[in-house]
């Protein structure tokens, strides 16, 4: 359906786009969120998306075998890395946007899933009882464990075991979120 529409564009009716607008806008404009965060920025980033098809749809060979579908997604992907780019100069990246910069050369799919993986450990860690959910956050920043001793008033074996305790209460979590599947990742 997709193929027949992108053949109307190439033969000249500019009309023919509002049709893909239409039917892939909604699930876009989520997908570029999900990378992102901020709304405001996402519909920007649609729009520009839509542009930059639109106006090289005429690269687009639909007798490849290749989805119209993907590559307007890898466009958006390629795009909201560029946008997760020019913001770690300006402001700190969020976890949730770590891992489409780590993810740079995955495919669409990978990220999301990697994504989601990223917020599900974020979601976990944010019912993480004191002092786990500090010990581990301060062990990931790296925070030598003397700081954090002296910081939290305990000792370092104190501090040794809090981030291996708290991990094991955070695989519980992380696996209730993922409905019983265990994630070795923590």
């Amino acid at each position: 359906e997709d193929a027949a529409v992108i053949l109307r564009i190439k033969d000249g009716d500019v009309n023919a786009f509002s049709l893909l607008v239409e039917k892939y806008h909604r699930r876009l404009l989520s997908f570029i969120y999900r990378l992102i965060g901020d709304r405001d920025t996402a519909e920007d980033i649609g729009q520009e998306v839509f542009l930059n098809v639109y106006k090289t749809l005429h690269t687009f060979d639909e007798t490849r075998g290749t989805p119209f579908a993907a590559w307007l997604f890898i466009v958006a992907r390629n795009r909201c890395i560029s946008e997760l780019r020019s913001r770690q100069g300006k402001e700190t990246v969020a976890i949730e946007d770590a891992g489409v910069l780590i993810a740079r050369e995955k495919p669409a799919d990978q990220v999301l899933m990697e994504q989601e993986r990223l917020e599900t450990i974020a979601r976990s860690l944010e019912q993480l009882s004191e002092p786990y959910k500090s010990s581990i956050l301060a062990s990931v920043q790296g925070l030598p464990l003397a700081a954090i001793a002296k910081r939290e008033g305990v000792s370092i074996g104190t501090v040794k075991s809090r981030p291996f305790r708290g991990r094991e209460m955070l695989k519980v979590f992380v696996k209730a979120y993922l409905g019983g599947t265990t994630y070795e990742g923590i």
